[in-house]
């Protein structure tokens, strides 16, 4: 009997601490550590639709691109295994001037990724750097 109670209650356990994340197009998903970080945020002094262009560059220069919902500004892609959604709105300081960028990476098991996040939003900046300034052709 004591053998049942202790499997039963470490099957609780793990059932309540696991949680659920949202993603940056509002969809509910599982994910066996709820209480970790998944996603990196960036301002650029660009347009949204400047940002998009740049974002669309650098998750197709890194990997593929699996979605894009225009109303809501969001692009979800895939890295080798990782799941990637960046959500690209408006900054409420200024709103005609400033993006504001939320990447978020998750892997296959659902375990949240920053590293990669981080290396998105150093390229989406590359993108944009490269947008302003573009090269002579020979």
């Amino acid at each position: 009997m004591r053998a049942i109670k202790t499997f039963f209650l470490t099957g609780l356990a793990v059932v309540l601490g696991a949680g659920c994340f949202t993603t940056a197009d509002d969809k509910s998903k599982f994910t066996p550590i709820p209480w970790r970080t998944d996603s990196v945020e960036r301002r650029y002094d660009k347009p949204v639709a400047d940002v998009m262009a740049a974002t669309r560059v650098a998750l197709g220069a890194m990997g593929t691109i699996t979605g894009e919902e225009a109303t809501k500004n969001v692009i979800s892609a895939r890295i080798n295994t990782r799941y990637v959604w960046v959500k690209i709105s408006p900054d409420s300081q200024a709103p005609e001037a400033i993006s504001a960028v939320r990447i978020q990476v998750r892997t296959k098991y659902r375990n949240p990724d920053q590293q990669t996040a981080s290396a998105i939003a150093e390229q989406v900046t590359l993108a944009l750097i490269a947008a302003a300034n573009p090269q002579p052709q020979n």
